[in-house]
């Protein structure tokens, strides 16, 4: 097709050009002269080195190459034109047949190039919007395979494009589907209309099935009108079909709640006809309830119209106003209460007959006056309601709890003052009981606020049963009820988190257990490092993170299984498991959540968790077995760390039992003299003489034989007993060496280890005065050795304390330097004298490296004094000497020992020195 150009369209930059042999263009054929720059007499790829926008250079260079292999070429780029725009070219070249020049054209193709980028964007808007999308949209081809797929596939089902493209989209509907879903897609693609929306089961990434509503419409290629395939548009409908189902069910509720009621009942249209009656409302106007739907009720009831329920009727259509009345119905010879309710759609009316409360009024108001000056003098608040439920009568003290007074009250309807409207038992004439007691109801006080009372009622009735009057006595207990509701709440729930507490959990376990729930999983879950946010940030943090940590657990537990909080940073779930794969699962899921970060005002903070696995079976049957194992394995998966799971096994039990027995035995150590304190020598690197040593606490028990100090120290902390312990050791250690020095003649210092625990202690300055002075050990003779995280727990108080016993002349050493913080900031903070290195440093490089030799002179610079740990070869010790380490604690020099072996130590020493000395052997 011929298309014409116009002389006001925008110009284009076609042209006809033509070289001689060495690539001199002639002079132009030009579409529209002046819009490029001047081509005759340049070479052509000078020319276009001049015009193109981007790597002219380039462009020229390759057109050179090409021109010269006298080779035919085409060239799309985007040139510079004399206006100052950009255009997108063409440019095509041949080299002549006769002759040795090249003729060629340059083409604008811009219009082209801008609605093939129209196109792309356009593209990727409608990929985007599909994308986000919650609906499912897909594409399948003729053959009912996927070409595409929205993102919401993954969302909702879980499947990847990777995995549903190329797949026939009917293995993925559920199998009873199939032929509902194939005639659909049959009637689309056969041209039909089909506007209504089909319902299917798709299956997700689970198995699971997921309940669809789906619109298929077929896709046309636009320019030659045949059918591509189709595309469907699918959401998930399982909450509306629920949200239907239970709509139905209240449907089916209300319709028997309403033949249940002692009242008649009947609803009518607009237009006056029967919507639905009860059969109480029909056997009142004599009536066969099914012949009555759909007749016109003034047809229907004779007599109606024109009496007073009539007219109230009428009243309600007309104003769309709800109206209660009582009245005399003349056509029945009876009275009646009716509650008329309009709504959109008409009416719906409820009534009663209570004639034979009126005729016997006046008889229950000569009852009350007999009673009213008793009543008058009542503490409790009393009301006499008539057989309309009208308050005929109350005492001082009712409109006293009320704040209402008596002309308020008194003529006034009693549901007026209850906040269900009186549609309880309480206060209600029309209750069946005679007489009740201690029936509960809200009372609406007249300032507003409701109020919980306690009612004890007689309901008056004729021979026939009707009600004739209520008298009640009613007690405010307001109070008494908020307290029972504290005290269930604090009875059954945890205050911090809201989550269930101990003995809530322990009856929810109970009744499972019970009702035979043989699966029946408990998990017992222990933070990790709640302790150090605690101690860190403070206990108000500390409450937070404990509220999310419940809410997070609870977030990805499953319906059924229940979260409590034990205390502290111990939570429990209780779950229905079936086996040990199962309970693996939850496990590596609650250890998953706890890995997350927590963020608290702006602070992220991790602190994972241990878990405790106990599984109900033939031989765990009570809730107590059930928490004591999960317990157990707790603390067994705590043991391993790096937060782990652990299922309860039979052997737990053995180390559980060892590790109770050395905590009761621990408490009577002391006492019995079970404990020692044994000596390592610290020896000077230079002179390889023992300046000093460091005081280490020994167990013997006389039936667990030596007791790991690794195993009963941890313990002494927990139990608060490090303390006692700890001030034992300090005044054991000072005394001997003491005595050591006395009898020697040496000078030797004693480094005791100080725990967190007597570190937070105020008593401890006063401790170490009072050991110094009874022992007569001088103060720079004792050295005492602090971790790195001890004094970190808290850096303030840390320094004060260390202050202070600086003050007294002793010496301070941090332990394990390099495990720990190891900061600048607190090393010069704190007045430190000692950095001892941890023994890890040696073990992992014996030859010593520059990163030890940095530490010591770094401590050096600080004026500190290095004491390594852990030297077992003689090759660490060379090395560590030449880093100019000053002193050194070793199997290499000394084990451990008690202070006979001690002193039989020193004396080898003192024996050796004088002939070791100078061929610089170790002493003995």
């Amino acid at each position: 097709m011929i298309r014409e150009r116009s002389s006001t369209r925008e110009p284009l930059l076609h042209l006809a050009w033509s070289t001689d042999a060495e690539g001199v263009c002639a002079a132009p054929l030009e579409w529209c002269p002046g819009l490029l720059p001047a081509m005759a007499g340049i070479p052509l790829a000078d020319w276009m080195a001049t015009v193109a926008v981007n790597d002219g250079a380039a462009v020229a260079a390759e057109l050179g190459d090409v021109m010269a292999r006298r080779q035919a070429f085409d060239c799309e780029l985007e040139i510079a034109c004399g206006d100052g725009r950009h255009r997108h070219v063409l440019v095509t070249g041949l080299p002549r047949q006769q002759g040795d020049g090249y003729t060629g054209a340059l083409v604008d193709v811009t219009e082209r190039q801008d609605a093939l980028d129209n196109a792309t964007r356009a593209a990727a808007t409608l990929r985007l919007m599909v994308d986000n999308a919650t609906d499912l949209v897909a594409f399948c081809g003729l053959d009912g395979r996927y070409i595409d797929i929205s993102s919401s596939f993954t969302r909702s089902l879980g499947w990847t494009r990777e995995q549903l493209v190329g797949q026939p989209a009917i293995d993925f509907v559920h199998p009873d589907d199939h032929a509902h879903a194939n005639d659909d897609m049959g009637r689309i693609l056969a041209g039909e209309s089909r506007p209504d929306a089909i319902e299917l089961r798709k299956r997700d990434t689970n198995g699971r099935y997921l309940t669809l509503a789906s619109k298929t419409r077929m896709v046309i290629e636009p320019a030659t009108g045949e059918c591509l395939g189709a595309v469907f548009v699918s959401r998930d409908i399982e909450r509306e079909k629920e949200m239907l189902g239970r709509l139905e069910r209240m449907a089916e509720q209300n319709l028997t709640l309403i033949e249940s009621i002692n009242d008649g009942f009947f609803s009518v249209n607009t237009d006056w006809e029967i919507v639905y009656a009860n059969n109480r409302a029909a056997d009142f106007v004599g009536v066969d309830r099914d012949a009555a739907i759909g007749k016109v009720v003034w047809d229907l009831a004779k007599g109606l119209a024109g009496s007073v329920a009539g007219e109230h009727l009428r009243t309600a259509m007309a104003r769309r106003e709800s109206i209660s009345f009582e009245a005399f119905y003349e056509p029945v010879g009876a009275w009646i209460s009716e509650r008329i309710y309009a709504h959109e759609d008409g009416l719906s009316v409820f009534f009663h007959d209570i004639s034979e409360r009126v005729a016997r009024e006046q008889q229950i108001r000569d009852s009350e006056r007999r009673f009213r000056e008793t009543i008058r003098i009542t503490p409790a608040g009393y009301v006499l309601v008539n057989g309309e439920g009208i308050v005929e009568d109350i005492n001082p003290a009712l409109c006293q709890l009320s704040g209402y007074s008596r002309e308020e009250l008194v003529g006034k309807p009693v549901a007026a003052i209850l906040a269900d409207g009186g549609a309880g038992a309480a206060l209600n004439i029309g209750h069946t009981g005679h007489h009740d007691h201690a029936l509960e109801t809200v009372l609406l006080h007249r300032q507003g606020h409701r109020m919980v009372a306690l009612v004890n009622q007689t309901v008056e009735r004729d021979a026939q049963g009707s009600p004739l009057s209520l008298t009640a006595f009613i007690t405010d207990i307001t109070e008494r009820k908020r307290a029972e509701a504290r005290l269930e709440e604090l009875a059954t729930r945890d205050t911090l988190t809201g989550l269930p507490n101990r003995a809530w959990i322990n009856r929810r376990v109970s009744d499972m257990l019970g009702q035979g729930h043989g699966e029946t999983t408990v998990f017992f879950i222990d933070l990790n490092r709640f302790k150090e946010v605690n101690d860190s940030l403070g206990h108000a943090t500390g409450d937070r993170l404990l509220q999310l940590v419940g809410k997070r657990l609870q977030s990805c537990m499953r319906p059924g299984d229940v979260v409590a909080r034990l205390g502290g940073d111990e939570f429990v779930v209780a779950a229905s498991c079936a086996g040990r794969e199962a309970a693996t699962a939850i496990a590596r899921r609650l250890l998953a959540t706890m890995k997350l970060s927590f963020f608290i005002d702006g602070m992220e903070m991790r602190v994972g968790a241990s878990i405790g696995i106990s599984l109900a079976g033939m031989d765990v049957t009570s809730t107590e077995a059930l928490f004591q194992k999960a317990d157990t394995a707790m603390y067994k998966a705590k043991a391993l760390g790096d937060g782990s799971f652990q299922f309860f096994e039979p052997a737990m039990w053995l180390e559980a039992k060892r590790r109770l027995h050395i905590e009761a035995a621990l408490h009577r150590a002391l006492e019995y003299g079970q404990f020692a304190v044994h000596y390592q020598p610290r020896v000077d690197l230079r002179s390889l003489r023992t300046l000093g040593v460091e005081a280490l606490l020994r167990w013997e028990h006389p039936e667990f034989g030596r007791v790991p100090p690794l195993e009963f120290i941890p313990l002494a902390e927990e139990r608060g007993q490090i303390g006692t312990i700890g001030r034992w050791v300090l005044g054991e250690a000072c005394r001997e060496v003491k005595h050591i020095n006395e009898r020697f003649g040496l000078a030797l210092h004693v480094s005791v280890n100080v725990s967190a625990r007597q570190l937070r202690s105020p008593d401890l300055i006063g401790q170490v005065r009072s050991v110094l002075a009874e022992s007569g050990l001088p103060a720079a003779a004792l050295e005492l050795e602090l971790t790195e995280s001890a004094l970190i727990e808290d850096l303030d108080q840390s320094v004060l304390v260390l202050q202070g016993l600086k003050a007294l002349g002793v010496r301070l050493s941090i332990d394990d330097f390099g495990t720990g913080y190891s900061s600048l900031s607190y090393l010069k903070r704190l007045p430190i004298d000692v950095l001892k290195l941890d023994r890890s440093f040696v073990a992992e490089n014996p030859a010593g490296d520059g990163f030890v030799r940095a530490l010591i002179d770094m401590a050096h610079v600080l004026n500190l004094s290095v004491v390594a740990e852990g030297i077992e070869t003689g090759v660490a010790m060379e090395a560590l000497r030449d880093a100019a380490c000053d002193e050194g604690q070793g199997y290499l020099f000394a084990r451990p020992m008690p202070l006979a072996e001690l002193e039989a130590f020193l004396v080898r020493e003192g024996e050796g020195h004088a002939g070791d000395t100078q061929s610089g052997a170790l002493p003995a």
